[in-house]
């Protein structure tokens, strides 16, 4: 049963990324396809997907977010044993034996600009050409005006840099914010990623230690200063797509939560339980049947509020 509150009694949004903003199933469809035969279904390829991804996230937390894309490629192209080794793939040498150096020396490395040089390595660093939804950035711009915009999300800094610049409004104008952002023209007022917090959602300590950054509870030692602003946790609304790796974490930290259900087409993270139990507070098709509904509330507000002043 929904309960009886309003959106714009919460103060701070905490945002999932790729499934809510940004279409990554089309983007790793896309190019994991070439991996199976042709009659291979979509949401086949997309399951196993999935599954490699969180057994490599619960092996190693440590391991970016593009590397574990790099991995899970491998794995399932079937080309070489993915069982992490503190930290790192072991792989078979020629001589059949088993070595994490050999590797460890291929590591795509975050911080080159050297192009990747194989499939999996040009897998793991498509992240920030995955496109966002057609109503994801103006939704965001809206939604700014009234709260502040969190991220949290599974990826690792790098590859968050190139999503973020497509989420960016492309303008000179200086558009309205309530809370002071991280540029301009970004929609987001701090942006918290698995590479910072060393651990992947639904690890429920992600999003314990993103309330923990924008409360009034002790700071936790992140890489950039708390925000100039606290909120109390009942002001936090968490909004993603993913039940499994948001919606039900929210729900075990007694949080409210929109799941952005995008027509329910997205496979990844859409638990047929937790559908089941409703572990939601609101639901809406897209982000910006989210951003309607939060401006019907402030028009609505704002009426009932001049219909009093001339009382």
């Amino acid at each position: 049963m929904e309960k009886q509150i309003e959106l714009t009694s919460h103060k701070v949004l905490i945002f999932d990324v790729y499934g809510t903003l940004v279409d990554w199933e089309s983007g790793i469809y896309n190019s994991l396809k070439t991996l199976f035969p042709k009659d291979t279904p979509r949401e086949e390829v997309l399951q196993k997907y999935a599954l490699a991804e969180l057994d490599l996230q619960m092996k190693d937390p440590s391991v970016p977010y593009s590397k574990i894309l790099d991995l899970a490629w491998v794995q399932l192209s079937g080309q070489v044993n993915t069982s992490l080794s503190r930290g790192r793939p072991a792989v078979v040498t020629e001589e059949g034996e088993v070595s994490s150096t050999a590797v460890a020396q291929q590591d795509l490395d975050l911080t080159s600009s050297t192009p990747p040089a194989s499939d999996a390595e040009r897998f793991g660093a498509s992240i920030s050409t995955w496109q966002p939804f057609g109503d994801t950035v103006q939704a965001l711009h809206r939604l700014k005006e009234h709260f502040a915009l969190v991220v949290l999300s599974n990826v690792d800094d790098r590859s968050f840099g190139g999503t973020h610049e497509l989420l960016k409004l492309q303008t000179h104008e200086s558009p309205n914010s309530r809370y002071p952002t991280v540029t301009l023209n970004s929609p987001f007022s701090l942006i918290l990623t698995a590479q910072q917090l060393n651990a992947y959602k639904p690890d429920l300590r992600v999003l314990e230690t993103a309330l923990q950054q924008v409360s009034s509870a002790p700071r936790s030692l992140l890489p950039h200063p708390s925000p100039p602003w606290a909120v109390e946790e009942r002001e936090v609304l968490v909004v993603a797509n993913s039940l499994l790796h948001d919606i039900e974490p929210a729900n075990l930290h007694n949080l409210n939560s929109v799941w952005i259900s995008r027509h329910e087409k997205n496979i990844i993270g859409t638990n047929p339980d937790l559908k089941e139990r409703g572990v939601w507070t609101w639901r809406f098709e897209t982000l910006g049947d989210l951003a309607d509904a939060v401006d019907q509330e402030v028009e609505e507000k704002q009426r009932v509020a001049a219909a009093l002043h001339e009382l």
